[in-house]
């Protein structure tokens, strides 16, 4: 493991494989290793794949300010042009997703390609209901009712719903449906990440900066790269999908079948494939 500087917060990064550069960007509450075993391990073979942790994740530095998708695309930013890359394609899931396309949009941008799955991105989705997509897993079913609150009057869902899982797994709650697949869900290391998400909270400005609005539909609009947009079908960040789709130019939605906001792991084979097909065909135009 190895660290760049963005400014002064110092972020921890690996890299795999070889060839045309790759740059994966994980989402709230987890790290790079969100990636490691399934898509980093499939691109590697025909890729450089460079992980890094998000500020405040993993071994990345945890400052106290700093966490607005724009400033975090400043981050992935420092990491490409320290590292030297020169990215065939940015991939990004969820809150990643908006600090991938921060970047996209941004001057200091230099990729051809973008790939977000299930992002939501505040300014075409400012609020997030669980009517957007009320299908919930055994395990989010188990945690609402721990919880106890009423979730059809949370307008900010899925923050709230990753702090309620936090705050329950620090404060004891073992559930007994197991998901291999949410944040702070299964076993120890579930009950470490929860406690790094409240200290995150809790002591950083974090809370507010993720709900900044971020890039406008005008700047998305002036995106010329090709864009895929891959959803799962029962997530409630299915209309930050839909609008990315009307508004980038070159987007193409793609929605996994029976899939939730962490079908990266719940239908990794899926969306490797998805991904591959997308790749392949932008290192064919760039080659012609």
């Amino acid at each position: 493991m190895s660290f760049v500087q963005a400014g002064s917060t110092r972020l921890a990064w690996q890299q795999l494989g070889e060839g045309p550069d790759i740059v994966l960007v994980h989402g709230l509450a987890t790290n790079r290793a969100f990636w490691y075993a399934s898509l980093a391990q499939q691109l590697r073979t025909h890729y450089r794949v460079t992980l890094f942790d998000l500020r405040g994740h993993g071994y990345s530095d945890m400052p106290p300010s700093g966490y607005a998708a724009r400033d975090m695309g400043q981050d992935l930013a420092a990491v490409i042009d320290n590292l030297d890359l020169d990215p065939l394609a940015v991939i990004a899931h969820s809150y990643g997703g908006s600090v991938a396309l921060e970047y996209a949009v941004s001057p200091r941008a230099r990729l051809r390609a973008l790939v977000l799955m299930d992002a939501r991105i505040n300014s075409l989705q400012p609020e997030q209901w669980l009517a957007d997509a009320p299908h919930l897993t055994a395990f989010e079913q188990e945690v609402a009712r721990a919880d106890g609150r009423d979730w059809y009057q949370e307008p900010q869902i899925g923050f709230a719903f990753l702090e309620a899982m936090a705050r329950l797994r620090t404060a004891g709650f073992t559930p007994s449906q197991r998901d291999p697949f949410t944040p702070f869900a299964d076993g120890k290391g579930g009950k470490r990440g929860a406690m790094a998400f409240c200290r995150l909270l809790d002591r950083t400005t974090a809370r507010d900066d993720f709900l900044q609005r971020g890039a406008e539909p005008e700047q998305l609009q002036s995106l010329d790269i090709p864009v895929q947009l891959l959803y799962g079908a029962h997530s409630r960040n299915l209309p930050s999908g839909e609008a990315l789709a009307a508004c980038l130019p070159d987007a193409t939605l793609q929605r996994i079948a029976e899939a939730g906001h962490f079908f990266p792991l719940s239908h990794a084979s899926e969306v490797a494939r998805l991904v591959a097909e997308f790749l392949d065909a932008q290192r064919k135009e760039t080659t012609v």
